[in-house]
């Protein structure tokens, strides 16, 4: 008898999951579709829902249950749960990203468990939610929920991504073939961390990546941006120079700078794309400030963190590293530094005192909360 595989899907609100339930379900009549029970009217319930009363479901049997907004109940009846796992089968869950773990941990010793995470770009959604908006729904709330919502840590789950962007059948289509073969839709995508000039550009172009995708492309605008004091912040050797008093003081350094969103949404679509083309490659997300806090959206997407040793705390190489960044032009498109009329001493003192003191707040010192080992660390 085949290993049976469970498939827990989630997604945000107005990804597509229930319409892309029911129709998978109509298509793979081999997969056993568990039909949830739920506390709330008959006539508010999809085809996979069951009404039950709260006392019916107060004395139920559920191989998982949860509750949301603390008005209703969910629960997976545990015998056709029990039943479809005996028999071998595929088994399609529609469950709360809450019991994620719990399943993993209750039944990955007999079956192999995966998340089916429904995705769709911030368009589709605002669309989606919009028009289904009724008197007195706040729609830009439920958006701003349904883009903040956070998958499952990849480092830690198989998790299989559809991205319902377009027509309803294509949406079924990947639906159902990621269930028969969940590994062409499980594309690995690795973070790259590192200080600002640690080589992170130059290593991916030399790596057989499917896509690189560059956190520094998705910076909000500079009025968008967090600030900081460019006079009383670092020790320059003679006030101001006039290079970085053109630059301003958006805090470029600082995680808040980043669209992660629009990052999350690069990083989907590129995965898209390989699965497109029949999967088998890695999709890379660079960026300074991958570990800092607000890029968990991103962070959460890599099956694997790694970060490029700056050798913070020695002069030498850091200096190998601000004389790097002081002479390299086009970044951000921009003049060198050097070009633009700054002295070694004044970019040593930039460096010191804002670039390489924010890596370490928001890189260096989060480190161990990733629990990122030796072998997940590159020298450059």
């Amino acid at each position: 008898m085949p290993r049976p595989k469970i498939f827990l899907v989630g997604g945000p609100s107005g990804a597509g999951k229930d319409v892309l339930l029911a129709g998978a379900r109509a298509k793979a009549a081999d997969v056993a579709f568990v039909v949830r029970d739920v506390t709330r009217a008959a006539d508010q319930c999809s085809a996979l829902e069951r009404s039950v009363s709260p006392d019916e479901f107060a004395t139920g049997e559920y191989a998982l249950r949860w509750s949301a907004h603390g008005t209703t109940d969910y629960g997976i009846p545990a015998r056709a749960f029990e039943d479809a796992l005996a028999a071998g089968r595929t088994i399609v869950l529609n469950v709360s990203r809450g019991t994620f773990t719990e399943a993993r941990e209750k039944y990955a010793d007999r079956a192999d468990v995966y998340v089916l995470l429904v995705t769709a770009s911030r368009e589709a959604l605002r669309e989606r939610l919009l028009s289904r908006a009724r008197d007195g729904d706040d729609a830009e709330a439920r958006l701003k929920r349904a883009t903040a919502y956070a998958p499952p840590d990849a480092r830690f789950w198989p998790v299989v991504r559809i991205r319902n962007d377009k027509s309803l059948a294509e949406g079924v289509d990947r639906f159902v073939a990621a269930l028969t073969r969940p590994a062409a839709f499980c594309v690995p995508v690795v973070g790259l961390v590192g200080c600002s000039a640690s080589g992170k550009s130059t290593l991916c172009a030399e790596l057989p990546a499917a896509a690189v995708i560059a956190a520094d492309d998705f910076y909000l605008p500079r009025d968008a941006c967090p600030r900081f004091d460019l006079a009383a912040d670092i020790r320059w050797p003679a006030g101001v120079p006039d290079a970085f008093q053109a630059r301003g003081n958006a805090d470029l350094n600082h995680p808040d700078s980043v669209d992660w969103a629009a990052c999350a949404d690069a990083v989907d679509a590129a995965v898209e794309k390989n699965v497109d083309a029949g999967g088998g490659g890695v999709v890379i997300v660079e960026g300074l400030l991958l570990l800092g806090a607000g890029a968990e959206r991103v962070r959460d997407r890599c099956a694997q963190l790694v970060l490029l040793d700056d050798g913070y705390g020695d002069p030498a190489k850091q200096e190998v590293l601000w004389r790097r960044k002081w002479t390299r032009s086009g970044h951000l498109g921009k003049a060198s530094y050097q070009q633009r009329g700054v002295t070694e001493d004044e970019y040593a003192a930039y460096w010191g005192d804002y670039v390489s003191a924010a890596w370490k707040e928001h890189g260096l010192d989060r480190v161990e909360e990733f629990h990122l080992s030796d072998s997940q660390m590159l020298v450059p």
